[in-house]
């Protein structure tokens, strides 16, 4: 039989989300404040006056763009696993190697999304924020599957396909909002307010895949994701079993 973790329950699964919600939210106020604080490099008092017009003028935006977005990813994907791990301890636990390989990813993701972002203005400034979107859900989805991986390595694969499952469901929610907007001022608006939804979302969906999953193998007694390291040990060792056997005749 699998050694299966606790089981979570729907009011931990909206904790969770709500936590981080609240990191995604302190995130997009930091990215506000960060824009204002970079006023001459991006004038957004400017930008509200004369909309889309004044990045064509603007040719560091893209770079300080990329790097408001770093320093935004870091402090809320800090501030999620921390929530996380004040709520679920257990399975969530503070350690700096995690933190490091966190860090080291985000780093990482940079080095390749600045100079995408430089390449896309130069090629068409109006797709810029769509790689902000794209640079965003894909920080929010890889450092959700880095914790799993790193706190439940045995139940690597429900974190897995849930943080897929959790990805392609949000991806579909944030392009559908982001598209509904027309001019570049309220694309920007937007987006700004979609990084706590994407954060709540990606949470959301990835643990609603784990609950679901659970009752599905209470009602099935049918279990092909949860312990899978358990299960590979024992047709391992049913392997090894059958090899000696066939070695002693």
């Amino acid at each position: 039989m699998s050694f299966w973790p606790k089981e979570i329950t729907f009011s931990e699964i909206w904790i969770n989300s709500l936590g981080s919600f609240i990191a995604g939210l302190i995130w997009s106020i930091l990215i506000v404040v960060i824009t204002f604080m970079l006023g001459d490099i991006i004038n957004v008092a400017a930008d509200l006056k004369n909309s889309w017009n004044w990045f064509e003028t603007n040719a560091i935006f893209p770079l300080a763009l990329s790097f408001v977005t770093l320093i935004g990813t870091t402090v809320t994907v800090i501030l999620t696993y921390i929530m996380l791990n004040l709520t679920n301890s257990e399975r969530y636990k503070r350690n700096i190697v995690i933190f490091s390989q966190i860090a080291f990813f985000i780093v990482l993701s940079y080095i390749f999304f600045a100079p995408v972002y430089v390449y896309v203005w130069l090629e068409n400034y109006n797709n810029t924020l769509y790689i902000f979107l794209i640079h965003v859900l894909t920080l929010s989805f890889w450092t959700s599957l880095i914790l799993e991986i790193l706190n439940n390595y045995r139940y690597i694969l429900t974190g897995f396909y849930g943080s897929f499952i959790a990805l392609f469901i949000t991806s579909i929610i944030s392009f559908s909002i982001f598209l509904s907007f027309d001019s570049g001022t309220a694309k920007l608006i937007a987006l700004t307010l979609l990084l706590p939804l994407i954060n709540f979302l990606i949470t959301f969906f990835k643990q609603l895949f784990e609950f679901m999953y659970f009752h599905y193998y209470k009602y099935t007694n049918n279990d092909g994701l949860w312990d899978i390291f358990y299960q590979i040990e024992m047709e391992e060792k049913e392997a090894l079993l059958e090899e000696e056997e066939k070695n002693s005749i």
